[in-house]
């Protein structure tokens, strides 16, 4: 049962990258069009209000993983038990059901990570946006 817990912990780690830093963040904007003296104190208030949804936004990333690792480790003892009734190596089969099913709900709920690592940015890009600047790039793809 040990190999599985690590196996699990080596999924978690590999399916979460690393989200880009949103202290560097920076959205793109013509130079030449945009006062720099004003947008740079305006640039670090978006980001002070991106960094408290972040905060957020991992709390509920947290709690849904942890939510979907549960369902799918019981989901999948369950499976690996009725598929092993009668079979003498029912225990191995309801471990491994366990470890699959834990392992395919720690990589649900794509949305909550794809929210952690892109939310913020897109925060920053509207805040700046709201505030009266042009962007150039794309929503939540500026530079890092």
């Amino acid at each position: 049962m040990k190999k599985y817990f690590i196996l699990i912990n080596l999924i978690l780690i590999s399916s979460g990258c690393a989200p880009p830093s949103l202290a560097t963040y920076e959205p793109v904007v013509d130079p030449y069009s945009t006062d720099m003296a004003a947008f740079q104190p305006d640039l670090v208030q978006c980001r002070g209000i991106a960094s408290a949804a972040k905060a957020k936004y991992e709390k509920q990333a947290s709690q849904q993983a942890a939510t979907n690792l549960m369902v799918g480790a019981v989901s999948g003892a369950l499976v690996g038990a009725a598929v092993g009734t009668g079979s003498a190596n029912q225990g191995n089969l309801i471990a491994t059901g366990a470890a699959a099913g834990a392992a395919g709900g720690a990589t649900a709920g794509s949305e909550y990570a794809t929210l952690v690592k892109y939310g913020p940015n897109r925060i920053v890009d509207r805040c700046l946006t709201n505030r009266g600047y042009k962007l150039l790039n794309d929503i939540g793809m500026g530079t890092n």
